[in-house]
């Protein structure tokens, strides 16, 4: 299916940036994502789940991972972009910045797809929240900066060292300052968020996929439906398109579908796609 289709769903198996680059200006209601972020590690699927034998790269390098285009084309479209990405060379590392620059010329071309009216949500943790925002205030705005949403998950280990590390954060961006919003209901008048939420704020309180959940497939990063839910709820409404350029074994695809909209899923692993694809026929 070709993915020019702005009001069909398809799932497209390939680099991200390429596919990108294929969309309609502001054609995409919504951008939900969940991009890797610069754990520095090999990350692989459970083998005995769905996922099999999915596995991909975190682990970023200047020299492989970026393309001399990126930075020419930075320079024209967004050249503070490259202040961020050399910011965070010197305070961080290479390959920081190689994650970031990798980062930026797919963020520029989200802030083109997206429509006049649209948000999107950048899932994060610690590793590189705080260089994520700085790169999303230069593309996006920083005046269309919403929401550093907490997602207090509750799993997760613990440490003699520190606190125990157990939320992630999620960076809400708009397109411009009129932007489409349905404010959230609380937990006790939603029909359709199975997850505990604290009220209207900016803290959601969502178990994270335990080994025994009904809807894990096994993939490494894959997070509860009820949390993408939540995000296509307030930012879209039925028949609009919501895309995932990072969308691994589907979970924004699977809760747009549900909720009634139209979905694009991008994914450069095979396995995961597969997954994704799966999960997705079961829901039809």
């Amino acid at each position: 299916m070709s993915a020019s289709l702005t009001k069909e769903c398809a799932l497209h198996l390939g680099d991200n940036l390429a596919i990108l680059r294929e969309l309609t200006d502001e054609s995409v209601n919504l951008i939900a994502t969940d991009p890797p972020f610069n754990k520095g590690r090999e990350v692989r699927a459970d083998s005995d789940r769905a996922a099999g034998d999915a596995t991909f790269s975190d682990r970023w390098s200047w020299k492989d991972d970026v393309d001399p285009e990126w930075r020419t084309l930075l320079s024209d479209i967004c050249p503070a972009a490259l202040s961020v990405i050399e910011s965070a060379r010197l305070s961080y590392g290479e390959d920081m910045a190689a994650y970031l620059c990798f980062m930026a010329v797919r963020l520029v071309e989200m802030r083109r797809v997206l429509s006049k009216d649209g948000s999107i949500y950048v899932h994060c943790d610690p590793t590189s929240s705080h260089y994520l925002k700085q790169l999303m205030d230069v593309v996006f705005g920083i005046g269309n900066f919403r929401n550093e949403i907490v997602w207090a998950y509750g799993l997760g280990g613990s440490s003699r060292r520190t606190f125990s590390r157990k939320h992630d954060v999620i960076l809400f961006y708009t397109k411009s300052n009129r932007y489409m919003f349905n404010k959230p209901q609380t937990p006790a008048k939603s029909q359709r968020l199975k997850g505990q939420m604290k009220g209207e704020t900016d803290v959601w309180d969502i178990a994270s996929l335990n080994n025994m959940a009904k809807e894990r497939t096994g993939y490494p990063t894959q997070k509860p439906l009820a949390l993408y839910e939540r995000i296509i709820e307030a930012s879209t409404n039925p028949d609009d398109l919501v895309l995932d350029p990072f969308c691994g074994s589907g979970t924004t695809l699977v809760a747009a579908q549900r909720l009634g909209r139209s979905w694009i899923g991008i994914d450069s692993n095979a396995s995961a796609v597969e997954t994704a694809r799966g999960r997705l026929a079961r829901e039809a």
